[in-house]
């Protein structure tokens, strides 16, 4: 008898804590791999990998910041939320020179990282916490950020 109790209970742990893997994802970022804000689309596209288009557009007294990050991430799922990690670029322009002496603008990509850990809800909305360091001018910069978001 105890048996068949110790595999009910196995059995019932893992279906309800299971969620089903969703593989679409809409999120706004504060901070992270954009800057100061992004407004991003994930897509798994192959098992538990996925790629992530974002977007920022900041105004400035001149011309806006642009700001276009393509990461693609790997998924390790830890019930229903899960750990994701994944490498990429940030496509920016912007009239700040970021540093260069003698230019007026930047434009260029930036090497951009990210290890986060996202909350998946079953209804499908997310929150997620980043690590986002960025590799630009031969300089690491580290930087974080939060987002939520709905998964379908």
């Amino acid at each position: 008898m105890k048996r068949y109790v110790i595999i009910f209970i196995l059995l019932f742990c893992s279906v309800s804590g299971a969620q089903k893997k969703r593989d679409n994802n809409i999120f706004f970022e504060l901070f992270g791999n954009a800057g100061a804000y992004s407004l991003n689309y994930d897509r798994v596209v192959y098992s538990d990998f996925s790629v992530r288009l974002g977007g920022m557009v900041l105004p400035t007294d001149t011309k806006p910041i642009v700001s276009i990050p393509l990461i693609l991430n790997y998924r390790f799922y830890v019930g229903g939320n899960y750990i994701e990690t994944g490498l990429g670029t940030t496509f920016f322009s912007s009239p700040l020179n970021f540093g260069k002496l003698g230019e007026k603008t930047a434009q260029g990509e930036i090497m951009t990282g990210v290890v986060s850990y996202c909350i998946q809800s079953e209804g499908g909305i997310n929150t997620r916490i980043s690590f986002t360091p960025f590799y630009y001018n031969e300089k690491v910069i580290l930087f974080g950020g939060f987002s939520f978001g709905y998964s379908f």
